[in-house]
């Protein structure tokens, strides 16, 4: 045994350095890589398009391939080792953020261009100069003039700004996607560090230009409602009209802020608690307003006594809900990293589960990562609860707004459904999240630890779990295998795939067609023929890892279950060069191209001439006798060739007569003239071409697995 041992070794050494510096140029290369993305990356805001970002994805996707790479080498140690285990999932994460980052500087280029904010700011000053040339002049037609200007000048700014709105909601959502990768290992510090700097800087140009884009068009987009106007029309008309229609902006007004806070305790942005903000500034702006033309009004001195202290109130239960969104969601995650963990944890089990020899090892490593992970699940518990708490105290200061006057009681309903709806989503998705990380923090308590600890602490048992758990994942092998077995469904679909190509399409570049979806079909077939064998790889695998058992009934059995799996692989691999597997080296689809071939060429012979050529096509067959002619197109026997052979053969009529009536038949074809008149029979021959059943194209019969 210690002279096996000492081969294995020196085999080993031998082997370890080749081996190790490839390992190191993949590292290297995942490094580099990352680098450049982070290179990319740096001072995006300042870039005129999102070119570089598309950059920093290709680099995106060599690290993939160069993780691929690296994993197929299987390090045993660090940095190699996390590598592969973290990468692959960090890097769809990535991709994901880095999309949004695309997205956001795609908006933020657009929004450069179109220069809203300076187009508005210039049409306001005229329009201004419009108004105080009626107002100087108290000219009477003033009121209509200036509200058709204000209102024509509305509709053109209108839905720019309204889009532009729209578009600051998808920037926020895209905010919050493209700060969601957190991953600060190595390198990826560098670029995450990157990437959230562009996500800061490109949101900070963006609010900016957002505020000047608001303050220069909001108003302005108002046409006649907005305030300039309103000031003239006020100086213009009468002062009761004006009270009516402040406190009709002011209604509106809250029926918009109910309406942005409809639903706003689902949404994961903050842009409709934005839009609510947004109009109580309106609705300050317009009681101030009407508290200077109230007048003796009751209902005008009520508004603008009250309202302005409930604004107020209801701004700051806004704002609270604002405070508390960002951390709304912050609890779903929780279950997503325990579950991670678990699996984790499960991956240790069942590593040495199938190590025999390190079953020692095994028992110490599973007890020592229960325990940890447990004390961190239960601290991160308990913090997500301490946060709960710290939220719901701001949740419940928000639902005091209490003001139910005229049309504030919507706006006291939606403000309360949307502090309700943020509690309830945060302590469900805490309670789903204790459900879920139940059994990490049981630690060597958890069900399946017990189970495992009791295996790898008894060696035969460890062997029997192993080989019980490979024959069942055999057998669910063999079923899911029947598929690509001829007669499984799968194989069956991909065959009538290929005998479509043959059947259902005309004759045109047949062949071409043919070989493609041939090969088609094949590479399909084929990569599947892999996944099988590599998972059958891996169980043959688990089955030699406790062949070093000395129970006899034991060794009996892992000799037994080696020797089946393994006649199976080579059975396996040996079925990739039969039928629909080899693609257009099948010899069956060769022989039915040719023979299609052959088929078309018999029903020509004979024919006074062949292809014949005229304006539009040539003509298969044309038989000619004095005065009398046959025009023949030959197609195959199938749906779609008789279709064509219709529509071919009328084509060839139209195309003759039409050349007889401009006397321009010439050649062979003049014969077919007789009395002044063409004399021609048209028909259309059909050959069975198409392979009467899949039995014709693939082979029918397989041996059964062990």
């Amino acid at each position: 045994m210690k002279k096996t041992l000492t081969l294995a070794m020196l085999s080993l050494l031998v082997a370890a350095p080749a081996w190790a510096d490839e390992i190191d140029d993949r590292v290297r290369a995942i490094d580099d890589n990352l680098s450049r993305i982070k290179d990319k990356l740096d001072g995006i805001v300042s870039d005129s398009s999102s070119s570089d970002i598309d950059s920093a994805l290709d680099y995106l996707n060599t690290v993939k391939s160069e993780v691929d790479r690296l994993k197929s080498l299987d390090p045993q140690s660090d940095p190699g080792k996390s590598m592969v285990y973290y990468y692959p999932d960090w890097i769809p994460k990535f991709r994901e953020s880095a999309q949004a980052l695309k997205r956001m500087k795609d908006f933020q280029v657009k929004a450069d261009e179109s220069r809203l904010s300076e187009r508005c700011s210039e049409a306001d000053r005229n329009l201004r100069a419009f108004m105080q040339n009626f107002v100087e002049r108290k000219d009477p037609n003033g009121v209509s003039k200036v509200s058709e200007e204000a209102d024509k000048v509305g509709r053109q700014y209108s839905d720019e700004y309204k889009r532009m709105q729209e578009v600051h909601g998808e920037m926020d959502r895209a905010r919050g996607t493209a700060r969601y990768f957190s991953e600060s290992q190595g390198r990826w510090s560098d670029v995450k560090g990157e990437l959230h700097d562009g996500v800061s800087d490109i949101w900070d140009r963006w609010t900016r230009r957002m505020e000047e884009t608001k303050s220069k068009c909001q108003e302005l987009a108002r046409g006649r409602e907005s305030d300039a106007v309103k000031d003239a029309l006020a100086k213009l008309g009468d002062s009761s009209r004006v009270r009516r229609e402040l406190t009709e902006r002011i209604n509106q007004s809250l029926d918009q802020a109910a309406g942005a806070l409809s639903g706003a305790g689902a949404r994961t942005g903050t842009s409709e608690l934005d839009s609510a903000l947004g109009s109580s500034t309106d609705i300050a702006a317009w009681l101030e307003q009407l508290k200077s033309a109230r007048g003796e009004d009751d209902t005008a001195k009520r508004m603008t006594d009250v309202w302005p202290d409930r604004n107020k109130e209801f701004r700051r239960s806004v704002e609270l809900l604002k405070q508390v969104k960002p951390q709304q969601f912050s609890f779903d995650s929780i279950q997503v990293t325990c579950k991670t963990t678990e699996d984790q944890l499960m991956g240790t089990v069942r590593a040495y589960l199938g190590a025999l020899d390190d079953a020692d090892e095994g028992v110490k490593v599973v007890t020592e990562r229960a325990e940890r992970f447990s004390t961190e699940t239960r601290q991160q518990l308990e913090a997500a609860e301490r946060k709960f708490s710290e939220q719901e105290r701001l949740l419940e200061e928000a639902k005091r707004f209490s003001f139910d006057e005229g049309r504030w009681r919507t706006v006291r309903d939606r403000v309360q459904e949307t502090a309700v709806a943020m509690q309830r989503h945060m302590r469900s998705r805490l309670d789903e999240s204790k459900a879920v990380c139940g059994k990490l923090v049981q630690g060597t308590n958890n069900p399946d630890v017990v189970n495992a600890l009791k295996v790898l602490k008894d060696r035969d048992l460890l062997v029997k779990t192993t080989l019980e758990r490979v024959a069942r994942e055999y057998e669910e092998w063999k079923k899911e295998r029947r598929g690509l077995k001829p007669g499984g469904r799968f194989r069956q679909e991909s065959a009538e795939k290929l005998l479509q190509a043959f059947c259902d399409q005309d004759e045109y570049q047949l062949a071409d067609r043919v070989q493609r979806v041939a090969d088609e079909v094949a590479s399909v077939m084929g990569n599947l023929q892999r996944q099988y064998l590599d998972r059958l790889k891996r169980l043959i695998d688990d089955v030699k890892a406790v062949e070093s058992t000395r129970n006899p009934t034991l060794k009996a059995e892992v000799n037994r279950q080696k020797r089946n799996m393994t006649a199976t692989y080579k059975r396996l691999e040996d079925a990739g060069n039969l039928g629909i597997l080899r693609g257009r080296n099948n010899p069956l689809v060769n022989m039915y191209l040719e023979n299609g071939n052959k088929k078309h060429l018999a029903l020509q012979t004979g024919c006074t001439a062949m292809e014949y050529e005229i304006p539009g096509g040539r003509i298969d067959c044309v038989n000619v006798s004095d005065g009398s002619c046959e025009v023949i197109e030959i197609k195959p026997n199938s749906p779609s060739g008789r279709s064509a052979g219709e529509a071919q053969i009328a084509s060839r009529k139209s195309v003759l007569e039409d050349l007889h009536r401009n006397n321009r038949l010439g050649g062979l074809m003049q014969r077919c003239v007789k009395d002044g008149s063409l004399n021609i029979r048209y028909l259309v021959r059909y050959y069975e071409y198409c392979p009467v059943g899949i039995a014709n194209i693939d082979v029918q019969n397989e041996e059964p697995d062990e």
